[in-house]
């Protein structure tokens, strides 16, 4: 069989640089590799990022964002451009049996919306592309957390037992319709899907931020009342670690029956999972966290253990401390501002602020950017292995 076209491309490359910028608060505005441009022809690469918000790099400055390093890595390895089309943003859904049209809309995908969903996107793409699409090299694409719901998994109340169906629905079936569509749709291109991660562990810091959270998210229901705080830490914990278990599982699966239906049509596989390695100790709020968490707004208040003035949502007491903040607040305000001559019931009120609150908080528990730096890496790693794929078949049928 032919080699894709993104092996082809890479074939020629040799050895895997790493590098590794532990804490850096800034990086390239372009790749720093110099690079051959095309407007077209055999010089460009093209890839297609689809996906929600940790695909999109939620809190991240662009540079920092995971597809952006894969995409210099890229340009490294084979000296040619890379050209990017970014679908993925905040809240994005794999699908919506919504028929209603969205309520609201943002240009900037840091803000949390459900529309467009990523089957919506891969459509969008179809139309970007057009006849091109038999040139996308690369798919980058994540989804399905936004279909099991994460009030779903930071509710005290749910029950373990009814999570496994919710999320082999999307990360199993979802999923795999998905990548039908995709590798259908972009025929010639390698298709890697992104895992997730444990939002709580063992690990987690026991702070009076997470407690007012889960208090918040579970109220209102009775067997809420009846649970102390440690009873609603360990069942966080246990979601969460069945969440990461059961969607890691399920995707996995969604990748291995495209690849065994492409199979079967005497095509060669072309989607590959990565797992992301982040441990307990690197969820929400513990000791080596990779993810966002927040500041105090207050200079004199610092640290998880400092006792906090201020326990209400929505006050200077909590900032996420993530890069882009200030920017994505200013774009959530604009969002879900009320248009004027527009009324609205107590409960679309209430719906409204809520969302806006989230789309505030939106970067907490997203990868931070030693996080995305972890998630560049594994996805380099599968690249190089499809590159070193290649160079061998390559190799075996051209000997010496």
């Amino acid at each position: 069989m032919t080699p894709r076209p993104l092996k082809k491309a890479l074939v020629t490359a040799t050895g895997l640089t790493v590098l590794f910028l532990y804490g850096a608060t800034s990086a390239w505005a372009d790749c720093p590799s110099k690079v051959n441009s095309s407007a077209d022809g055999p010089l460009r690469m093209r890839m297609l990022v689809l996906g929600d918000s940790i695909m999109w790099g939620q809190g991240l400055k662009q540079e920092q964002k995971f597809w952006w390093r894969v995409k210099c890595w890229l340009e490294e390895k084979t000296g040619r451009e890379v050209t990017e089309k970014v679908m993925a943003h905040s809240g994005a859904h794999l699908d919506s049996a919504l028929t209603a049209p969205p309520k609201f809309s943002s240009n900037n995908g840091e803000v949390n919306l459900p529309f467009p969903t990523v089957n919506q996107q891969l459509d969008l793409a179809r139309e970007f592309y057009g006849s091109d699409r038999l040139k996308v090299d690369l798919v980058l694409v994540d989804g399905c957390v936004n279909d099991v719901g994460v009030s779903n998994l930071l509710d005290a109340t749910t029950a373990p037992d009814s999570l496994p169906p919710r999320i082999i629905g999307p990360c199993l079936n979802g999923m795999h319709a998905l990548l039908r569509r995709i590798t259908s749709s972009f025929p010639n291109s390698q298709v890697l899907v992104t895992g997730y991660y444990r939002f709580v562990s063992s690990e987690t810091d026991d702070n009076a931020f997470l407690r007012q959270l889960v208090k918040k998210i579970s109220s209102g229901k009775p067997e809420a009342r009846r649970m102390t705080d440690k009873q609603m830490r360990d069942r966080l914990i246990t979601i969460s670690e069945l969440w990461y278990k059961v969607s890691t599982a399920s995707l996995k699966e969604a990748v291995e029956k495209v690849n065994a239906e492409l199979r079967a049509k005497d095509l060669p596989p072309a989607v590959t999972f990565v797992e992301i390695g982040f441990s307990p100790e690197h969820s929400f709020a513990a000791a080596n966290t990779l993810l966002w968490t927040f500041v105090f707004g207050s200079t004199n208040l610092s640290g998880f253990r400092k006792v906090i003035v201020t326990l209400s949502f929505g006050t200077a007491a909590y900032k996420p401390d993530d890069d882009v903040r200030e920017s994505r607040v200013k774009s959530c305000n604009e969002t879900f501002k009320l248009p004027k001559g527009i009324k609205e019931s107590k409960l679309e009120k209430r719906s409204r602020e809520d969302d806006l609150l989230i789309c505030r908080y939106a970067s907490l528990g997203h990868p931070n950017q030693m996080g995305a730096l972890i998630y560049t890496e594994a996805i380099k790693g599968k690249l190089q292995w499809l590159i070193d794929k290649a160079a061998k078949k390559r190799n075996a049928l051209n000997p010496q």
